[in-house]
Formats: C-alpha cells, structure tokens, sequence
C-alpha cells in the first residue's frame, strides 16, 4: 500500500453506514484499534471506549450465546463468520447484533487484522455480506469501500480524498485542473414513473457513459450526489473542459431514454457546471467545488440540458 492508503482507508472505512471495527492482535488477544462513526452512533458509547478492548464489553454479563462459539471459532481457525448476538447499548438497552467477521490478510497473505461489520438486526446490509470471497485482502477492503455499489464510480468521500491529493500537486506545479459536474435534469421526476429499479437502471447505464469520457490516467470519476456524477480533469484548458463536458452531455442524450415528464426533451438529459482553475498556494479546494455548484445552478436557470464553465 502507498503512504496515502492509510488515510484514505480510514476515511472511507469511517463514512461507510455499516458499523465497522478493525481489531488487531495483542497479548494473545483481537483488541480494537479502529472504529467508525456509524458503530458510535449503533451503541451509543464514544470511540475511548472501544479503543484498546475486546468487544466482549458489548455483552455485558450476557456471555452465555450460541454466536459467541462462532466468532471464537472463526478468529482460532482464521476464517470469516456470521452470526447474531445480544448486545448492550451504553444506556443499557439491549439490542441485536447481526455481526459478519472478516480476515484481513496482508501481502504475505497472513492475517494482519480482523474486520466487523454491524448492524442492528433486521436493517438492510451495507457490509460486505455477500462477498464471494469471505477472507480480503486489505486492498480488497479497501476496493469495497472505495467503490460506488450501483456505479462501480468512486464514493464521493474517496474521490474528495484523492482531489486533495492532486489539488497540492497542481498548486506545486502550476497545472490547471477542473471539476465537472453533471446532475441529471427532472430525475425526480423520473424515479416517481419508473420506481427506484428502474431509476437506478438508468442512472447505471448513465453513470458507464460519463466514465467513458474520462479515461486519462490522471482522471477522476465519481458518484457525487444521488443524480450527480462529477469528474475531476488535470491539464486540460477550461474551452477544452468545457467542450468535453458539452460532449458528456450528447452521449447522455443518444442514450434515448425514454423521460416522459421532463420539461426539457423526451428523453434524460443532463446538464453541467464546470469549475477551472489553476491553484494557488493559499486557494483550498473548496473554491473549485463552490464554484462547479454555481455554474451548475446557472446551467438549470439557462433551461437545463447544457453545460456553462466558471473560472474560479
């Protein structure tokens, strides 16, 4: 893993809605050396807690469960399991656990680290439950959590990471780079005729054909919002953005699909705001982001179904 990974491991591992633990080996024992927001907000107590114990806590004095010789198993023979406990809020209010554990194996393929997911018996998964492969590699995790599920575009939190990345790079080389973002036009509208499906179908199909246009090693490509794709370019002059975005949004349109409540055409169409500049030292990357939303919103007052450019 490159230096970066870390980081942006931890910061992808704490915006997923599953909660999740990392846990290590120490002294004979898996203690947890990580834990996200979601498993906070799951059992009310504050991330001192977790740090540095066993999850036994969790049980209180309830230790006498059938899911508890699963999960010994599992770490003794390292595999993965599934299983389902009695846990114990920091108020003291009991709860279901449905519980998935998972190997992290490192390049030598020996396990390094045990992952968890969690959630509250009888809310809809977010982990990786169904993985075919139930013992991961850390890159394999990390590939999981990078990777939008309906898209196979990067998660809004992992493109923000690695736009930081390039933002410093540009800033130290005096490179421009650009923010493209594309909302679709009255999808709302268009999720109420066909459902989520068949939504979802459509924005998949969407989402491949904006991918497409942005194949340069140094491009960026991600999920940015329920109906938004955004992408981030490096070196490209804002006329030559600009055209690429107007370019996006005609390959959006010979889609064909059909939209029978959009003001704008008979088919989905989108527009587009474009943010490009070249960085200076001072200049954080929120600039570009704000200023991508502007052009954006000006591109739906201008009617929809065009992309308008902002030097920021």
């Amino acid at each position: 893993m490159s230096s970066q990974d870390p980081k942006l491991f931890r910061t992808l591992v704490d915006a997923d809605p599953a909660g999740v633990v990392i846990c290590e080996p120490r002294d004979g024992d898996w203690i947890a050396s990580f834990v996200n927001a979601a498993m906070l907000k799951l059992t009310g107590y504050d991330a001192a807690a977790f740090l540095g114990r066993n999850l036994k806590f969790l049980q209180g004095d309830d230790r006498d469960q059938e899911g508890l010789a699963k999960i010994r198993k599992a770490l003794r023979e390292g595999s993965a399991c599934q299983t389902m406990l009695r846990n114990y809020r920091r108020d003291g209010t009991l709860f279901w656990n449905e519980i998935q554990i998972v190997p992290l194996r490192g390049a030598d393929r020996q396990i390094t680290h045990f992952a968890s997911f969690h959630r509250e018996g009888g809310i809809p998964r977010s982990s990786p439950a169904e993985a075919r492969d139930p013992a991961m590699s850390t890159q394999t995790m990390l590939a999981y959590l990078r990777d939008d599920k309906l898209t196979g575009l990067l998660r809004r939190p992992y493109l923000e990471e690695l736009v930081k990345r390039d933002w410093g790079l540009a800033q130290r080389e005096s490179r421009r780079v650009s923010l493209l973002v594309f909302d679709l036009d009255h999808f709302s509208q268009y999720r109420e005729v066909f459902g989520r499906q068949g939504a979802d179908q459509s924005f998949r199909r969407i989402s491949r054909v904006v991918a497409g246009c942005f194949r340069r090693a140094s491009d960026l490509c991600g999920r940015f919002d329920e109906d938004q794709i955004a992408a981030f370019t490096v070196g490209m002059e804002q006329a030559q953005v600009l055209k690429l975005a107007e370019s996006v949004l005609a390959r959006i349109r010979d889609l064909a699909i059909h939209h029978p409540r959009s003001s704008v055409s008979r088919f989905v169409t989108a527009s587009a705001g474009v943010a490009s500049i070249v960085p200076a030292h001072e200049v954080p990357p929120e600039r570009m982001y704000e200023g991508a939303l502007v052009a954006l919103r000006e591109a739906k007052d201008r009617g929809r179904n065009q992309a308008v450019t902002r030097e920021v």
